[in-house]
């Protein structure tokens, strides 16, 4: 099967779309969700929003509430050779389609900010105990933790709903990488159309894919649930089989992506 490729370092993938209300979260868990189920676990839904995201509210429950900035306060015991995966289960919450989240910062009047020095360090320790991580991202393209994801990108994934002016600020971060550097990302980035309503514009649905198209390397349309629209925890095992096999085409998407670059002398 094609998704389980192997590669020979870790994979990460940012799933971003500046506009809020993309489906960056419920695409982020969705494609987790498939990575882990099929490939096993050695899989991470990461949230790096810059502010208080949503991953944790909208991945399963967990029996701890501890995120990123409580694990970036102990990461230097991780550094240390000895260190074990078995030691970040008092920060990553695991699910029961074979992942992880590592859930954003959501305590409040706590005013830490990950920057790019601090993604940069879980990053790096984090790839030593996982082989895919899935990066939800924020809305602000000139947060320092935003721009540290993209630049280290292996795969971009771009979500976006079938509406006008969700579609085109993806195009927009699309050119806006482009301009600065990472046009190997953009003509390798996978976009993923949402169909966030029962009721679908299918002329509006056709153009947003054709446009992306002409820009990406792949275009994957997910069906309505409405276990992913509702804004409620989102297990894998619950999701409609229609919409299941549509995220196993898009994470085939991103692994294909990925196994291009690495035969064209890219990055991974």
């Amino acid at each position: 099967m094609r998704v389980l490729r192997t590669f020979d370092a870790p994979q990460q993938v940012v799933v971003a779309n500046p506009k809020g209300g993309a489906g960056k979260t419920p695409v982020t868990l969705g494609l987790a969700s498939t990575l882990g189920w099929y490939r096993g676990g050695y899989t991470l839904a990461w949230d790096n929003n810059e502010t208080r995201g949503t991953l944790g509210l909208r991945a399963e429950e967990a029996t701890h509430d501890r995120n990123v900035v409580d694990l970036l306060a102990s990461i230097d015991a991780f550094l240390d050779v000895r260190a074990s995966v078995g030691g970040l289960g008092g920060f990553v919450r695991p699910q029961s389609a074979h992942f992880d989240v590592l859930a954003s910062d959501d305590v409040p009047g706590r005013m830490d900010v990950i920057d790019g020095g601090s993604f940069h360090k879980l990053a790096d320790v984090l790839g030593r105990f996982y082989r895919f991580i899935v990066i939800d991202t924020g809305n602000n393209v000139r947060a320092a933790n935003w721009w540290a994801a993209t630049s280290a990108a292996d795969c971009l994934v771009v979500p976006t709903t079938v509406r006008a002016d969700v579609a085109e600020t993806g195009l927009w971060m699309l050119h806006h990488l482009a301009r600065l550097g990472r046009g190997d990302l953009v003509r390798n980035a996978v976009a993923v159309v949402t169909c966030a309503d029962p009721t679908v514009d299918t002329g509006l649905l056709t153009a947003i894919v054709d446009r992306y198209r002409e820009v990406v390397r792949e275009v994957v349309v997910l069906p309505f649930d409405y276990r992913l629209s509702a804004g409620d925890r989102v297990s894998y095992r619950d999701l409609a089989p229609a919409l299941r096999r549509s995220l196993l085409a898009a994470a085939v998407a991103v692994v294909e992506s990925l196994a291009r670059q690495r035969n064209d002398g890219g990055r991974g």
